[in-house]
């Protein structure tokens, strides 16, 4: 009776084993497009309450708005820390941002994607810029290439007071957060 529990447990952990080894992993790559839409107004809209332009609003992003190419591939997002809001990235994928023409009033848009689906949109966004954007941004300095990996400060902008910028609210993004966590990017460890 033993050796018959025993066989039986064995065959159910090779079962087990068969069927998990079977089951098609997802290989989501993350990647990083610029976006440029010949139709947009390129004035900023006022608030008249806040006394303010608005530059680089809220925007959603399609497949066809994004470049043909990426900007920055799967390997080069090297993490993401949801708590101190910072972005790692290789230095490939950095010197590639900087070497963009920066738009001080109008940033460069961007969309993280997903095999092309959009999941996060955003702006990079120059740190020596004046002017103030009202959504989620990546801030870079445009004069300094690396030579190394670095992290920069990612964050919902809230108008020209650089000190009401907001936390991104991470939640929203779920399915972001879901492909770094299962390629071990989330939260970046100090090295």
């Amino acid at each position: 009776m033993h050796q018959k529990n025993s066989l039986s447990s064995i065959i159910l952990f090779l079962i087990i084993i068969a069927v998990s080894s079977c089951q098609k992993k997802d290989n989501s790559q993350i990647e990083i497009y610029t976006i440029t839409s010949a139709k947009e107004t390129k004035e900023p809209a006022y608030d008249s309450l806040r006394k303010e332009f608005l530059y680089a609003p809220q925007f959603e992003a399609t497949e066809e708005m994004l470049d043909s190419v990426p900007l920055i591939i799967n390997d080069d997002i090297i993490c993401l820390d949801t708590i101190s809001g910072q972005i790692k990235f290789s230095a490939n994928a950095i010197n590639k941002i900087v070497s963009l023409k920066p738009s001080m009033k109008e940033g460069i848009k961007f969309a993280i994607c997903k095999n092309k689906k959009p999941l996060f949109t955003g702006y990079f966004w120059s740190s020596l810029s004046s002017y103030g954007n009202m959504w989620n941004s990546i801030e870079y300095n445009h004069t300094e290439k690396v030579s190394q990996p670095t992290k920069w400060s990612i964050y919902k902008g809230n108008g020209i007071d650089a000190s009401k910028r907001e936390k991104i609210s991470f939640a929203n993004y779920k399915e972001l957060v879901q492909i770094l966590t299962e390629s071990d990017r989330i939260g970046c460890k100090s090295n």
